[in-house]
């Protein structure tokens, strides 16, 4: 009797729900392995030291002493006033000697010319002189005296003779109001101080500096 032929086996299939979870578990594996998107996959990770040092910092900005200094406007140099500066005085007759010494010093100082100052102009001075005078015979609260104005100090001032009213007002008022100029035309003219004197003070206007008045005592001999 002959044996009975042997049948292959034949495998049954893997349970269905065996077969998804044995293939969901590929998938995860794939795409843990799989690089971020965007990611260069070449580019390798920053390691711990890298991650913590600092980032460079900019430029320095350079330093405020490094940039040129503006050259400073000049300054006229001039004795110390007697007075405070914004005061007019006047320095009394029976004001201390030193500071006497210090008006006449200042006063000097005013009408000293520098290689600044403007060029004399004549024609200026010869038209305004008359004007001055004429304007002084209206203001004068006293009598005036005989040829009132003139110029001195080598042409680079006014002194106006007047008998009564001279005050710190008076240099600048005559020149605008009376005789149709200004403390800044007589400058251009390189007139550099006008002065009033009466009975008992004299007071010297400089036009380089409007504000710059002193009067000190000048009784007329």
């Amino acid at each position: 009797m002959e044996p009975a032929p042997v049948r292959p086996r034949v495998r049954r299939a893997a349970h269905p729900v065996l077969a998804l979870a044995l293939g969901l578990a590929v998938l995860a594996c794939d795409d843990a392995r799989a690089p971020a998107p965007g990611a260069s996959p070449s580019a390798p990770a920053p390691s711990a030291a890298e991650s913590a040092a600092p980032a460079p910092s900019a430029a320095p900005a350079p330093s405020a002493a490094a940039a040129p200094a503006a050259p400073s406007a000049a300054r006229r140099e001039m004795p110390p006033r007697p007075v405070p500066v914004g005061s007019s005085g006047p320095i009394q007759p029976s004001a201390p000697p030193e500071q006497q010494m210090m008006a006449i010093q200042y006063t000097l100082a005013m009408v000293s010319p520098q290689p600044t100052d403007p060029l004399v102009d004549k024609a200026y001075l010869e038209a305004i002189v008359p004007k001055l005078a004429a304007a002084v015979r209206t203001a004068d609260k006293g009598k005036t005296p005989p040829n009132p104005a003139k110029a001195t100090k080598g042409n680079r001032k006014i002194e106006v003779d007047m008998g009564k009213g001279c005050n710190e007002r008076t240099p600048s008022n005559l020149l605008a109001q009376r005789a149709g100029s200004s403390l800044r035309e007589a400058y251009d003219a390189g007139v550099l101080v006008v002065s009033c004197h009466d009975d008992l003070w004299e007071c010297h206007q400089s036009t380089r500096d409007p504000s710059d008045v002193l009067c000190h005592a000048a009784p007329r001999r």
